[in-house]
């Protein structure tokens, strides 16, 4: 009869121990010791249901959000946001008088705005006076101050004097920028003539898809060399507006979850 392999039989009085023995508790987490080479096997998917919630939902729009977080809500859920970039978070399963998973969410990261990113393109970008006429013309819908026919009508006259010869300009009272100019007339000789631009005008563009419109100060700027004329405008602070964009977010999810919104992001999951 031949002896028996001494490394086999250890292992097979391991298995033994190893499918006969409790968990043992520490510091109230069940434990196994388990012999080199085992797996633990979760066998989740042959229960009824799932043991808790986890996971995290992904949401578009700010009501969405509003409605998952009064749907799911409990005592250990906190709301997280950050300015930079722009995110709010629900956690329904965090630390709270007890330790907590904080692996049950519900996420929302608010998409910039086609408007927002057209305008923030062109900023400060510098351009013969036609280009930029023709910019302002296609998105005369978002200016709110001056009248969008006002500037429509500057618009199509800088583009009507795109070779004309520029000679001078001042700034008068009213805060706009009278431009002199030198026309050639075919068969006579140049004929004078000008033009007032204004210094400024707003808009009113929602900063997130589907949000608010906010009012944005543009700065029309110019420079005049060799009778040429090159133009761009600025957007005045736009940081500012996000920060005001992404404040009213905050204070709405706050109004409509009837929950404080921390300044930062959640810690990691536990476990």
């Amino acid at each position: 009869m031949p002896n028996p392999n001494p490394e086999t039989e250890a292992r097979a009085i391991a298995a033994l121990a190893a499918a006969g023995q409790q968990p043992l508790v520490v510091e109230g987490v069940p434990v196994l010791i388990l012999p080199e080479g085992y797996r633990l096997h979760q066998m989740d998917h042959l229960a009824a249901a799932p043991a808790r919630k986890k996971g995290n939902t992904v949401l578009n729009d700010l009501a969405s959000l509003i409605d998952v977080v009064k749907e799911q809500k409990t005592p250990s859920t906190h709301l997280y946001g950050t300015l930079n970039p722009p995110s709010f978070v629900a956690v329904f399963n965090d630390t709270h008088d007890a330790a907590g998973w904080g692996d049950h969410k519900a996420s929302y990261t608010p998409p910039v705005s086609p408007e927002w990113l057209n305008w923030i393109k062109f900023n400060g970008t510098k351009q013969d006076q036609a280009a930029l006429a023709q910019f302002i013309e296609d998105n005369v819908d978002d200016v709110v101050e001056p009248e969008g026919a006002l500037l429509l009508e500057i618009c199509r006259t800088l583009q009507a004097k795109k070779d004309v010869n520029f000679v001078s300009h001042t700034r008068a009272s009213d805060g706009s920028v009278a431009f002199t100019y030198d026309e050639d007339v075919k068969g006579s000789s140049p004929v004078r003539g000008g033009m007032a631009i204004p210094e400024q005008f707003i808009i009113g563009i929602p900063v997130f898809e589907n949000g608010d419109r906010w009012r944005v100060t543009v700065r029309l700027r110019y420079r005049l060399a060799g009778g040429q004329l090159t133009m761009w405008y600025e957007l005045v602070r736009p940081h500012k507006v996000i920060e005001v964009a992404v404040k009213d977010i905050r204070e709405k999810l706050a109004a409509g979850t009837e929950l404080h919104v921390l300044n930062g992001t959640p810690p990691a999951v536990r476990g």
